[in-house]
């Protein structure tokens, strides 16, 4: 008996001994956990952070932007809790606290989607416009095959509309910047067939046989009208210069009426230079050393020589003409404008104040928009085609100073109206926007179909005269101020029932719901029937406001392809 007792002991007090080791492990454990529901909700916010990481990623938000919060989250994802003995308050703290951390950076990168997404959009709108610039320019230059960029165009927008990530309005950005680029190369490679074509013709009259570069020009020719990607023209460009040289140095004949010819095209653009009021002693001098470089050129060499000494002549001469282009022309423009603006001032009984009815056409409205144009324009095509812009400016400016004079009801049909038409070839569905009248008219195929009052832009933000295509429709959407809290232009997040970008830069046709006088003098301070408020004071931010009913038969009588004239 006595020998199984004293084995039976020890197994119990063993025994008791590890009961006591797991009630210590438990408690040990549970001290180190800290709060459940803390680590639970630590655990949610990291799961809830990382998807939306990940779907950051997948909509196209660049890793450079996100790479702050993800290395913030692995730091935060690599800590573990304290180690306390007896207290699990410390753990509990530190799990809180990283539930709170993991909840902020869900926030900013939630924060950081939503700018990066209005970015996007803002640049896809950009590119949008400018290709629809370069789209006119060369249609107006009746030069090349436009037809498959007017597709593209047209197919851009529908991409545009159904854009929602960063990555839809990237990928509309890279459409159309290639075919910005395309178009400017278009107009660089016909300016080079342009040279040889007066080149040929030059040494035609001189009595050269050219009967071979002849046959070389109708095939580049054929291949330039053939030719919609920037490939395509830069490919061409360089065969015709190859082909140019070729020929300049196969025919010693030919040298002086190929240098005379690029001595013409340097004259030009020193007289355009005059034109803009610029100093252009600097390039007459230069002018004058090739004029003397060129008279004593006497071998193939010489005349290389002196080729590749003007062409780099020429093309310091670029920045100037950008300057010249943007101060003469647009400044034109704004002088003339503020001068008419001046002799025809509206007086404002709400505030006592004059204020001139087409700050539209000033370096206010569409002047700073034609100098952001000016930054793409490079060949002398491009230059010219600001001057057509801005004679087409010059156009509309006189359309509304007649128009300011003509009493014909502003629901009828205005002489105007069909000047504007006319000029601009246009026909099908087309809106019409009257600035002195604060009006608008509906023609479809050359027929009033509806006209309504509107609100447009203050002095300060006018809408922008021109002719215009549709960049977005939207139903609803929601605006969002630019400016900061404070500025006079701005507003809290606005609900609109039907938006039709007409200009990016956030430039609509729209309901403004929170109007109810719209009309004539309603773009300058004045007191609405329905309530004055900071908001229906004064014209818009450049939009073209109508009444909600209205705005919805525009919306839906509307397309994509609308024309709009603003004048």
């Amino acid at each position: 008996m006595s020998n199984t007792y004293t084995v039976r002991l020890p197994q119990r007090m063993a025994q008791a001994m590890l009961v006591v080791l797991l009630v210590g492990l438990t408690v040990l454990t549970s001290a180190c956990g800290g709060d459940p529901q803390a680590q639970q909700q630590a655990s949610q916010d990291k799961t809830q952070l990382d998807q939306l990481t990940q779907q950051a990623q997948k909509i196209g938000v660049p890793t450079a932007l996100l790479n702050p919060i993800l290395k913030q989250y692995q730091q935060l994802s690599s800590t573990s809790a304290p180690f306390s003995l007896f207290n699990d308050q410390p753990a509990t703290d530190y799990y809180k606290n990283l539930a709170t951390q993991y909840a902020k950076l869900t926030g900013q990168t939630q924060e950081l989607i939503t700018t990066t997404t209005d970015q996007f959009q803002l640049q896809a709108q950009n590119d949008m416009q400018v290709f629809q610039n370069a789209l006119t320019r060369r249609s107006e230059q009746h030069i090349g095959n436009i037809q498959p960029f007017t597709e593209q165009y047209s197919n851009d927008q529908l991409l545009f509309a159904s854009a929602k990530y960063p990555k839809d309005y990237a990928h509309v950005s890279q459409e159309a910047q290639k075919a910005i680029d395309a178009l400017g190369l278009m107009g660089q490679t016909f300016g080079q067939l342009t040279t040889f074509k007066n080149t040929i013709n030059q040494m035609q009259q001189a009595r050269i046989d050219v009967t071979a570069m002849q046959a070389q020009y109708q095939t580049d020719l054929q291949v330039f009208n053939n030719a919609t990607v920037s490939n395509d023209f830069r490919n061409l460009g360089t065969l015709i210069d190859a082909q140019y040289q070729l020929a300049v140095v196969n025919s010693i004949e030919a040298l002086p009426y190929v240098s005379a010819a690029k001595l013409g095209q340097f004259k030009t653009q020193i007289n355009l230079l005059k034109t803009y009021g610029m100093d252009a002693s600097s390039y007459q001098k230069l002018y004058n050393a090739d004029q003397a470089l060129m008279n004593k050129a006497k071998t193939i060499n010489d005349y290389l020589s002196f080729s590749r000494r003007i062409d780099a002549d020429m093309a310091t001469m670029h920045d100037d003409l950008v300057q010249g282009a943007s101060s003469y022309l647009i400044g034109a423009l704004d002088r003339e404008a503020n001068a008419w603006g001046k002799a025809h001032l509206f007086h404002d009984k709400t505030d006592g104040n004059n204020y001139i009815l087409d700050s539209g056409y000033t370096l206010n409205g569409i002047g700073y928009w034609l100098n952001r144009e000016l930054g793409w324009a490079y060949t002398p095509q491009d230059f010219q085609s600001v001057v057509d812009d801005e004679n087409n400016e010059f156009f509309n400016l006189h359309l509304l100073e007649a128009d300011y004079s003509d009493h014909t009801p502003y629901n009828q049909v205005h002489a105007t109206d069909l000047q504007m038409i006319s000029h601009y070839h246009l026909s099908g569905q087309i809106i019409v926007v009257s600035i002195t009248e604060e009006a608008m008219r509906v023609y479809q195929n050359g027929k009033l179909v509806k006209a309504f009052y509107v609100t447009t832009g203050r002095v300060e933000r006018p809408v922008l005269p021109g002719y215009w295509t549709v960049q977005d429709r939207k139903s609803p959407d929601q605006f969002k101020s630019t400016e900061p809290p404070g500025s006079p232009f701005w507003y809290p997040p606005t609900p609109i029932h039907y938006a039709i970008l007409y200009h990016w830069g956030g430039f609509f046709i729209h309901d403004a719901w929170w109007r109810q006088d719209f009309g004539p003098g309603t773009q300058f301070p004045h007191i609405d029937s329905g309530g004055t408020t900071s908001f229906n004071y004064n014209g818009s931010h450049g939009c073209i406001n109508m009444q909600e009913d209205q705005a919805a038969w525009v919306y839906a009588n509307t397309n994509w392809n609308t024309n709009i004239l603003v004048y």
